[in-house]
Parts: C-alpha cells; structure tokens; sequence
C-alpha cells in the first residue's frame, strides 16, 4: 500500500469516526434540548411540568457529554473544520450552560460547613413522609429515635398511626397530631417544655399546616417559628397550580412576623422549579441544601438518582450547622431529612439580617 492510498485511508477513517461521534453528540444533546423547550413552556402544561423537575440531572448529564467530547478530541487529535467545530460546538453548549444556570448543579458540592464553631445547644429538627399506607409501626418508632431530633415533623399521619406510635408520647410529650385518613395528615412531635402549636387551614385548597413556636431560652433569645406543611403533589392535570398558590400561601405566613421562621416538609417541588425561586424570593427563605449536598428525598428507592422534594428553608437569621437525609424502611417512598440550626443571640441576627450564607441579601425589599 503506498503512501497516498494510506493517507487516504485514515482520512476517511477519520472524517467517518469524526461524523459518528458527531451523530452520537446530536442524539445525546436531545433530551437536553427538549428540557429547555420544557422549561420554557411548562406553565400551561401538566406533563412538562413534572419533566421540569429532572432539569439537574440533564444538565449534569450534559456535563459529561461534553467533557468526554474534549477528552476525545485531545486523545484523538481531531482537527476539524471550524464550521463543523461551531456547530457542534453550538449543539452541545447551548442546553448544557442553559440547564445549568438554571439547576446550578455545583451546588450540590459540600462546601458550606466550614465553620467550626459550634452553639452550646443547637436546635435539631427533622422531617419525614412515613407514606399514608406504611404501617410497619416498629421500624417507624426505631426510625424516629434513630433521628434523635429536638423537633420531627411527620407527614401523611392517619389515625391509625396515631394509635400505633401512642409509646413516642413518652419520648416526645410536647407534640401535636393532626391525623387525616388522606395524605393531608401531618404531626409535629417535640421535646421542649413550653412549645405552642397552631392548626391553619389556609388558602382556596383548605391546606393543612402545623405552626410550632419555639420558645425563647436554650436555642434562641427569641422565639423561633415553625411551619410543618405537606403542598398537593403534582401528579395530576392542574394540580400544580394549586401547590403553587399554596407555596405563595406559605410565602406569606413568613411575611406575617419578625421573628425567626423555619418551613419544613415535602413541598412536592425541586429547587430549580419557577415555584420553588419565587418562594424563596417572596420570603426571603435561605434553602439549607445549597452548598451542603443534593439531599434526593424522592422516590426513596432511586437513592441519589432520585429528586429533592423535601425541603427545610430558613430565615437569615438562623445559621445551619449541619443538613443531611437518610434512606427509610421500604414501606416508605421517601427519605428523611434532618438539619441543627443555631438561634443565636439578638446580635448576631443583626449583624446576619439580609445575609444568606454567600453574603448576598435574600430578604425581600
């Protein structure tokens, strides 16, 4: 074989590995494409918004894709016309910075718990949807104890788990149970003296919450309010409209006070969902997951392929000492989530007021 014949084949050996991997980059960039066409126009449609909430995984997705894309070229040397660099270029990019910006998958990085001093007695909270038909009354009980938080939030309580977790009232004798033979049941059980709690129904959905108010002493020289809550799921036509009303809802319950608020329980929504900012921006929550891990807490069974849709948000003033989640029995579909937050004094809420954890202002004017 002379030399030109060969020259020649490795030119077409090579235009034909270039147009493969080419056609595979266009098929692998599709679902990321039609991502952002969801994202764009979700409003209207109940589908779309449900694909809404897998934007993060697209987008890291699309991460990979396009790092394999530089590590082949270098190892292969690929010198392709600048044409064809700019287009695929364009293919791979456009959806991968767009997803990003939108689901800011680095934040799922653990790079918040820096600081090391640590409050004498900080406020341990935790939030769990035991599922309306998981009856393993054992493994529930083991479970919350294995918790060992100050305050849990139960989520889809009917009556016969109040019955059947009547031996927590010895662990937790400050708590309140709102059992419903729907998933609208919900139940704060609680170890500190002298906390007060409060049934609202709100809204045209008659949502249930639970308002917990901590009182002033060992955590905080001020009381710290609380706000167990459980928003309609998503899965059928419109129903999304009503869990959003419903975010707006708690958005304002927020707003009604000066102390210090926490919002925790399954909002039945990802972080990166248009409903999800405008809640955070409305009430000038900090979501405690940023910079800390991804927490997936749904459907507990896909582990960390899963989504976060149970969420603990707080006001400026309290400082997150720690946030994680945990894997349940398999006769629950969700994971639990636990975080300790500080009170502080009075001081340091001033000097932390309209500062989120990047030192930017996320109070609302």
């Amino acid at each position: 074989m002379g030399p030109k014949t060969k020259a020649k084949k490795e030119r077409r050996c090579w235009t034909a590995g270039l147009g493969v991997w080419f056609t595979l980059s266009i098929l692998a960039s599709i679902p990321a494409w039609a991502a952002m066409y969801v994202h764009r126009n979700w409003s209207d449609n109940s589908l779309f918004e449900m694909a809404n909430h897998t934007h993060w995984h697209f987008a890291l997705g699309m991460l990979c894709v396009c790092l394999l894309d530089v590590v082949l070229r270098w190892l292969n040397h690929w010198r392709a016309p600048w044409i064809s660099r700019t287009l695929h270029a364009a293919i791979l990019l456009i959806p991968t910075v767009y997803l990003c910006a939108l689901a800011e998958p680095w934040t799922a990085l653990k790079l918040a718990d820096w600081r090391t001093d640590k409050p004498t007695k900080p406020l341990s909270i935790a939030s769990w949807n035991v599922f309306i038909q998981n009856h393993e009354f054992d493994t529930i009980e083991k479970t919350i104890e294995s918790l060992d938080a100050d305050v849990v939030l139960l989520i889809e309580v009917t009556p016969e788990h109040r019955k059947g977790l009547m031996t927590l009232d010895k662990k937790y004798p400050y708590s309140k149970w709102s059992p419903r033979s729907n998933t609208q049941g919900l139940a704060i059980l609680s170890r500190i003296p002298g906390i007060k709690f409060q049934e609202r129904i709100t809204g045209p959905s008659q949502m249930l919450s639970l308002e917990a108010v901590i009182p002033k002493g060992d955590y905080a020289d001020e009381p710290i309010r609380l706000l167990g809550v459980h928003t309609a799921s998503p899965n059928q036509n419109g129903r999304f409209r009503v869990r959003d009303e419903q975010l707006l809802e708690i958005a304002a319950w927020v707003q009604q006070s000066d102390l210090e608020s926490i919002v925790i329980g399954d909002l039945n929504i990802t972080p990166w969902s248009d409903g999800f900012g405008r809640l955070i921006r409305q009430a000038g929550l900090i979501d405690t997951r940023r910079y800390r891990g991804f927490f997936a807490t749904w459907p507990c069974g896909l582990g960390v392929v899963g989504i976060p849709i149970d969420h603990a948000l707080v006001t400026p003033g309290l400082r997150v000492i720690d946030r994680e989640s945990g894997f349940t029995n398999i006769d629950s579909d969700h994971q639990w989530i636990r975080m300790c937050v500080d009170g502080g004094t009075k001081a340091d809420r001033n000097r932390l007021d309209s500062r989120d954890d990047t030192g930017k202002s996320s109070r609302s004017p």
